[in-house]
């Protein structure tokens, strides 16, 4: 009984969903894609807001056009399911610090994509890269990507760029994202 109620649900919200919302025109064309609320970013609030305006709760969306992901001119339920698949996907993010910008202590951040279980990183792992001292996992409590800080035999600026460059160049699907340690970027 209970699947057949939540199956009837489902089938309404979809019929309801399935009319959407003619996007204007005149939307931004400066706008993030799934940026929703209109704060420069694309993360789980956009899909929240979004998902509360395709269910009828009274929001306002900030870009119309930012929620358009089947780029087909209407806001529905398809555009929604599209949204919550890209936010989930991890995409490789490479670096874009250069020499000119605050290093603090010349570790190399590696963030590795969602995995589980978490497994334990050695420099085997990162075979062909040189000047690594040691690995530690720093990967705070209840956070869902793996953290590792790789620290430097030799530390500089110029050796930093260039074992985030080695590290990339390895193309290990698993990395997310390899950074300086930087007040500046933000990631620490």
């Amino acid at each position: 009984m209970k699947k057949l109620i939540n199956r009837v649900i489902a089938t309404v919200l979809s019929a309801v969903c399935m009319v959407g919302m003619t996007v204007n025109a005149d939307s931004s064309d400066n706008f993030i894609m799934g940026d929703a609320n209109g704060d420069g970013k694309f993360t789980v609030s956009d899909v929240i807001l979004f998902q509360n305006w395709i269910t009828g709760k009274d929001v306002t969306l900030n870009d119309y056009k930012a929620c358009d992901f089947s780029e087909d001119g209407v806001l529905d339920i398809f555009d929604l399911s599209m949204m919550k698949k890209e936010l989930c996907t991890d995409h490789f993010k490479p670096c874009k610090n250069t020499i000119n910008d605050v290093f603090v202590n010349y570790v190399v951040v590696v963030t590795i994509k969602q995995q589980y279980p978490k497994r334990v990183w050695t420099a085997e792992d990162f075979r062909g890269v040189e000047n690594i001292d040691y690995i530690q996992d720093v990967t705070p409590p209840a956070w869902s990507r793996q953290t590792l800080d790789i620290f430097l035999k030799e530390r500089s600026k110029e050796n930093v760029l260039k074992m985030i460059h080695d590290i990339e160049s390895l193309n290990i699907e698993e990395i997310y994202m390899v950074r300086p340690t930087s007040w500046e970027s933000g990631i620490i």
